[in-house]
């Protein structure tokens, strides 16, 4: 598939990566997360040697090496390697490609099979990329949903543990003044017992702090998951509002 007129490539359609562009010489070609790969992208995602990408009788195929977020064709999973058409969406984990042969060429119909079945075929894989779509969003969100409940009970939490904290300090500090009081009017040494009323301040002052961490703890949680939420729907829209 290498021609002068023709050059395959596949580009990223979305996310921090897009626009970026791999073209296809033909040589088997790494993707994953290791500088040992012949392709790197710094994806979380991303498995360290996730897929690989070859050449055979001028036809370009993709294979999964076994990663954790899977290698999708169409929204397909794949096991096997797949050959690849011209206008095919490959998801490596929820990095978003299309394979192409050249600038503004239109999608090829695959020949091979009947027109008929090539777009039920066509229509068929974009419902189950649609669908795989949809079920990365879900999963996700149920994540981020989940870290916004820690959120918010943390946050409570450290609100609830504040207050009392500063009942605490509060009676410490009453107690101490009234101490102090005392022995200024007797005029004596002070004991353990004159001091009881300072510490039970400092145990105050000590149980405000764990509040306020708690508290800055759940509002770290709750940016993080939203600023994740705004990032999954930008690199994974919902599928009305996909190209």
């Amino acid at each position: 598939m290498t021609d002068g007129a023709s050059t395959p490539y596949l580009v990223v359609e979305a996310g921090s990566h897009e626009g970026q562009r791999i073209n296809l010489t033909g040589a088997r070609m790494t993707v994953g997360r290791l500088p040992s790969c012949d392709v790197r992208f710094e994806d979380p995602y991303l498995s360290r040697t996730h897929a690989a990408l070859w050449q055979q009788g001028g036809v370009d195929y993709v294979e999964d090496l076994g990663s954790a977020g899977g290698t999708f064709v169409n929204g397909e999973a794949i096991t096997v390697p797949r050959r690849l058409y011209p206008g095919d969406r490959v998801a490596f984990a929820d990095l978003q490609l299309r394979y192409g042969t050249r600038e503004g060429a239109p999608t090829a119909v695959r020949y091979d099979i009947g027109d008929q079945r090539a777009h039920t075929i066509n229509n068929v894989g974009r419902d189950q990329y649609v669908q795989h779509v949809i079920q990365q969003r879900e999963n996700f969100f149920r994540e981020i949903a989940a870290t916004k409940t820690k959120a918010r009970g943390l946050i409570w939490t450290g609100v609830l543990v504040f207050l009392v904290g500063l009942a605490i300090a509060a009676f410490g500090w009453y107690t101490y003044f009234g101490q102090l009081m005392n022995l200024s009017s007797a005029s004596g040494m002070p004991t353990k017992d004159d001091l009881s009323g300072f510490l039970v301040f400092a145990l105050g002052g000590l149980v405000n702090l764990v509040g306020v961490l708690l508290i800055i703890t759940g509002i770290v949680l709750h940016v993080v998951a939203t600023a994740r939420r705004r990032r999954v729907d930008r690199e994974l829209p919902p599928p009305q509002l996909m190209r």
